[in-house]
């Protein structure tokens, strides 16, 4: 359970004096960071030994050491004494409303740049001073599904020591001839630049100013992380901040990958980055895609659905008819309840007829098209237009013509047929509003969201990693054989695979701890938990009747009397209880 927070003053103030004391002293920097530091000037000497200045060099080593000494004191200061948005959603009751550049000079200074700004600003790159290809460990534990990445993903860029070796080993090679020597280094650097401007090229592009990097590619059995970096030459538009501190920032709808197994290409919905930013020009986030969105044979379910209206309009069902309903449709067919998965049963068609079982091949190539970068504008620069009072005026008549109270808490106690009519009223006024203010309709507009345009292309290879990939079957299911079936562990998350074709259920993990298993922020499902920090040698899966869960269960364990209740009964003892099923999951065996 979470620990709780001390707020007693008298002892905080002390403790941001003492700190205050501790950060103004000065530290001699971490080996690693001194490493950098020492690697950076010396690389600068070679540069100025190569170009004849190295007087002049000299000098600005001195004063570049004699800097980053300062700012390191500098940055400790502002840290010790520095600084430190929800988004309104309204309901349909609520009926309220997101070049040049002096090439010698920069080659001289560039890794002094980087020390200073990147490894003394932000220590935690100390160990490793490039961003590109180390977006993930920039990221750190504020990624939803946060962990070691080094380990399984793949840089999308050569590291500056493989250029060096390929540049030392290719000079070693040509043997004696100093004239020689000098022509095939020349020849050698030319190539070596052509290919390395070539790669930036596959995995940077800039369009309007706007430039997206991509840094790494890791695919396991459940998801597709692919990390990457937005540079804006002006400063990134102001971006609203979720309840959890991140921009939200997303691909748009236009957005589409093509994977070399798929027949064709499909859009990117929903495709949220898991991110920050790093400074005012410059988001670093993560696009996390499903496997269950890489494997969607959109021809096959195109083939099914027109099959399957076929089949409706020989029963007589007409599904684009105004009246049409599922519970209708259920009852003409004889069903309990309609699914597609049991069309099949009154003599339907079945989906595996059509639709293909598709698989992630463990080597793939992807071409990403990526249209738009979108982000949602912060509360107070949101311009959508409120309703007309002209309009809310009309409904108000309308809603007292018929006798019926416009107060929020009135509205359950309206029969079947003012409800109706209530609906119908504010349907209307709503259609009139969108007549207004047509760009309104989008989730996304130009009244509540900023837009980088742009088209970056970019072809990424992948291999699948399935190092550290468990899956267990466990079978939590009711007498019908529905519920949980198996579950699925990443390093980085843990997935249940559910059978639920009428959706009468809410599966519920806990940790070893008997905690529920945290999302992972905005690429989470609702059957896909991050690991991050917790006890995952046991966890703890559950089966619960979805409404029974949504309205009594759950509230039980994010109530804020919870620790004092658990003295007594824990959340997992109540689940215990309460569930269809449980079980429990060992995963400490598997090293």
């Amino acid at each position: 359970m979470a620990k709780k927070l001390d707020f007693d003053k008298e002892k905080n103030n002390r403790n941001d004096n003492a700190i205050e004391e501790i950060m103004q002293a000065e530290f001699p920097l971490p080996k690693q960071a001194e490493d950098a530091k020492n690697e950076a000037f010396s690389r600068i000497r070679e540069m100025a030994a190569a170009s004849g200045h190295t007087e002049n060099t000299e000098n600005m080593v001195q004063r570049l050491q004699e800097k980053s000494t300062e700012k390191s004191t500098e940055k400790s200061t502002e840290k010790s004494t520095g600084s430190s948005g929800k988004k309104s959603t309204g309901t349909a009751k609520s009926h309220k409303k997101f070049k040049t550049v002096y090439k010698t000079a920069l080659g001289l200074t560039a890794a002094a740049a980087v020390f200073s700004t990147v490894c003394i600003t932000n220590p935690a790159f100390a160990e490793n001073i490039p961003l590109v290809g180390n977006v993930f460990k920039q990221l750190g534990n504020s990624m939803g599904f946060y962990g070691d990445y080094s380990k399984y993903a793949k840089q999308l860029t050569d590291s500056a020591e493989d250029a060096e070796l390929a540049d030392t080993d290719e000079s070693q090679e040509d043997g004696g001839n100093p004239q020689s020597a000098q022509a095939e280094d020349q020849n050698t650097t030319e190539n070596n630049n052509a290919d390395k401007t070539k790669d930036n090229e596959s995995y940077s592009k800039t369009v309007d100013g706007t430039t997206v990097t991509l840094s790494e590619v890791y695919c396991n059995e459940m998801a597709l992380y692919l990390s990457m970096t937005i540079h804006t030459e002006d400063k990134f538009p102001d971006t609203f901040i979720t309840s959890d501190g991140k921009p939200n920032i997303k691909l748009s709808e236009n957005s589409t990958v093509k994977y070399d197994y798929m027949d064709e290409k499909s859009n990117l919905f929903n495709a949220y980055l898991d991110g920050k930013m790093l400074d005012d020009n410059t988001y670093a986030g993560v696009l996390r895609i499903p496997v269950e969105d890489m494997t969607v044979d959109d021809a096959g379910w195109t083939k099914f659905y027109e099959v399957r209206n076929a089949f409706f309009k020989e029963k007589g069902i007409d599904v684009d008819s105004e009246d049409f309903s599922f519970d209708k449709l259920a009852q003409t067919l004889g069903m309990d309840e309609y699914s597609d998965e049991n069309l099949p049963q009154v003599g339907g068609p079945a989906i595996s007829d059509y639709v293909k079982d598709i698989k992630v091949p463990d080597r793939f190539a992807m071409e990403l098209d990526l249209k738009d970068i979108v982000g949602t504008l912060p509360d107070d620069q949101d311009t959508t237009p409120d309703i007309p009072q002209d309009l809310r005026d009309e409904y108000n008549q309308k809603m007292a013509e018929h006798g019926i109270s416009t107060d929020d808490a009135d509205y359950e106690s309206l029969t079947e047929e003012q409800k109706d009519l209530e609906h119908q009223f504010f349907t209307e006024m709503w259609n009139e509003y969108f007549e207004r203010y047509p760009e309104a309709i989008e989730g996304n507009n130009r009244y509540n969201s900023w837009t980088l345009k742009g088209d970056w292309k970019f072809n990424v290879d992948v291999e699948k990693n399935t190092s550290d990939t468990v899956k267990k079957d466990v079978n939590v299911v009711d007498e019908n054989g529905d519920g949980v079936l198996s579950i699925t562990k990443t390093p980085f998350e843990i997935t249940m695979k559910m059978q639920d074709p009428e959706a009468k259920y809410f599966a519920v993990m806990l940790d070893a701890n008997g905690d529920i298993m945290p999302y992972g922020g905005v690429s989470n499902s609702n059957n896909t938990y991050a690991i991050q920090d917790r006890d995952i040698s046991t966890v703890y899966i559950y089966l619960c009747d979805y409404y029974e869960y949504m309205d009594e269960l759950k509230g039980y364990y994010w109530s804020d009397d919870y620790e004092e209740k658990a003295k007594t009964r824990t959340f997992k003892q109540l689940l215990d209880e309460r569930a269809v099923a449980g079980t429990e999951v060992h995963f400490d065996t598997d090293k």
